[in-house]
């Protein structure tokens, strides 16, 4: 009860105000005080007065007030009279129904005011309106929940006249006391709408859905109802749902607001409904899709997000840099003191920044950067673990022929001549640099690199692929020669699960060769000549790829 105001002489009610919190839709909720008396310990407020705080018309005649309802669309008049204990509510429509509902004390006129007691009143508006109007006497307050009628509700039904009664019936609404607990959210998205599940606790509660508008926006409002907002905070990136939140408001009341795609579904129905049997509260929306073409599209879709997987899969997008030998394993080393380990190191990291440059899209991976020995196990493994689509490892060549030059490029297989043989063995020394390499390759054999190369087969061809332009990329770029494509147990290819090629750039042992190889224009060239090789022969293979999944080739 607010302050009082005013006092006159005790036979005199005491003037005062009423607080009407009033909740119209969704964020639209205020507080205002109307004008009250109390006399003999009972309080009644202005029915002008409240009527105007509720947003409803009203009018005097006399000693009757007339108060317009248009909540609903469908006006009524609801007519109070001065010492009647019977208000009579008519529709708009002549043809409508008349109702009677019964008064506990009759209103009172004081000057030119009708009052009510508080109680009486609120109670009078929830059976007229069928809202959730009610008058809390230790906060002083009357609550007016005016959005939606209640679902389900009967109240508006009490006090109808029916033409062949003519007794005058009155009633009370019935009222849930317990409080709902709203405690999860289950969303099942169908081929042709949505099912939104809200489970709950406790006793059911006076809930209003509104369904979807023009924008799409529905809303469902819980009279007297708790819950964790957060947990009903969802948001929908696709389909009919965009997203849903739960918003606490006065009173102890809870809205769930739902948000609809109706730019690009047509909503075809709306349902709603409590299930007693698992105290769910249930909101059902159909669109007018085709159910059938909705399945076909989800086939197709399905379809298409298997082909961008396997073009994920297969993208070329990670390439493995290889530069042989390090540490204390200089490889090949020339006449003139040059380490094979050091050319090597320079031509990867040249060729890796051309890559990085030219390609932004490709992942650069190196096996060793600085001077270090790296297993020739843990080579493959390093291009494995990061999912390489190719495999390049660069060595320099040495033969106790002095005049033995030129580039060759090597793909893992048998060893075709005894050439390509001594060539794989200097390679595969390299083990022997590896601590503990006697337990680390224990076993490993000539039968270990058939192994291998049948393993490789499933590359064999772009393997090959990768040589031959490789090969020719150098040829254009430097002045050394080309001695073509070969295939050899390198061990260094043993291991990587993806195209892979072994390029030897020249012939350290050459003394002339020796000294292109160590120059840094040359070794610029060679990268140069290695990327225009891997330019040619990623087009080709994404040609493929592209061929095998039905798409247009070309990038």
């Amino acid at each position: 009860m607010s302050a009082v105001a005013a006092a006159a002489s005790p036979e005199e009610p005491i003037v005062t105000s009423v607080t009407v919190h009033a909740v119209k839709g969704f964020q639209q909720e205020y507080s205002l005080k109307v004008a009250a008396v109390i006399k003999d310990k009972v309080m009644s407020v202005d029915m002008g007065a409240l009527a105007r705080a509720l947003r409803l018309i009203h009018k005097r005649e006399g000693d009757h007030l007339v108060i317009e309802n248009t909540l609903d669309g469908k006006s009524s008049f609801c007519h109070l009279y001065e010492k009647n204990n019977f208000v009579r509510i008519d529709a708009a429509d002549p043809s409508g129904e008349t109702r009677v509902i019964q008064l506990q004390s009759p209103p009172v006129l004081r000057g030119e005011t009708l009052y009510l007691p508080v109680a009486d009143a609120a109670r009078m508006f929830a059976l007229w309106l069928d809202r959730e109007v009610s008058y809390d006497r230790k906060r002083g307050r009357i609550d007016a929940f005016l959005w939606s009628s209640r679902p389900g509700s009967e109240v508006g039904s009490i006090g109808v006249v029916k033409p062949q009664d003519r007794d005058i019936r009155a009633g009370s609404a019935a009222r849930h006391t317990g409080l709902t607990e709203l405690t999860a959210l289950k969303i099942n998205e169908l081929v042709n709408g949505v099912v939104i599940r809200i489970k709950a606790t406790g006793a059911e509660s006076v809930a209003s859905f509104i369904k979807p508008d023009a924008s799409g926006m529905a809303y469902l409002t819980f009279k007297n109802a708790k819950g964790d907002p957060s947990m009903f905070l969802r948001s929908f990136s696709k389909g009919l749902l965009k997203e849903i939140k739960a918003i606490p408001l006065g009173g102890g009341a809870m809205q769930l607001s739902m948000s609809f795609n109706n730019t690009l579904f047509n909503l075809k129905s709306t349902q709603y409904h409590w299930d007693a049997r698992t105290n769910t509260y249930i909101i059902s929306v159909l669109t007018d899709v085709d159910v059938q073409q909705a399945y076909r599209q989800e086939k197709l879709k399905s379809i298409q997000q298997g082909l961008l997987h396997d073009q994920q899969k297969w993208k070329f997008d990670t390439i493995v840099l290889d530069a042989g030998h390090g540490g204390r394993d200089p490889g090949a080393v020339g006449p003139g003191g040059t380490q094979e380990k050091d050319v090597v190191l320079n031509i990867v990291k040249e060729l890796g920044q051309i890559l990085q440059k030219e390609w932004p899209d490709v992942k650069v991976i190196y096996t060793r950067t600085d001077d270090r020995l790296i297993a020739l196990k843990q080579r493959g493994k390093i291009a494995n673990q990061n999912d390489a689509k190719l495999f390049v490892s660069v060595h320099c060549n040495a033969a106790k022929n002095r005049k033995a030059e030129g580039a060759e490029v090597y793909i893992l297989g048998p060893h075709k001549n005894d050439a390509a043989l001594e060539v794989a063995m200097l390679e595969n020394a390299a083990i022997k640099q590896e601590e503990g390499y006697e337990e680390k390759y224990k076993g490993v054999s000539e039968e270990h690199m058939i192994l291998s190369s049948l393993a490789q087969s499933a590359f064999t061809l772009q393997s090959t692929t990768v040589a031959r332009h490789v090969l020719e990329g150098m040829e254009q770029k430097t002045s050394i020669n080309g001695r073509g494509v070969r295939q050899a147990g390198f061990m260094v290819l043993w291991t990587p699960s993806m195209p892979s090629v072994l390029v030897e750039a020249g012939y350290l042992s050459n003394p002339k060769e020796e000294k292109l190889l160590r120059q840094a224009g040359v070794q610029r060239d060679i990268a140069r000549g290695i990327y225009n090789g891997l330019v040619r022969y990623r087009q080709h293979y994404e040609q493929q790829q592209l061929a095998s999944m039905g798409e247009p080739a070309g990038r």
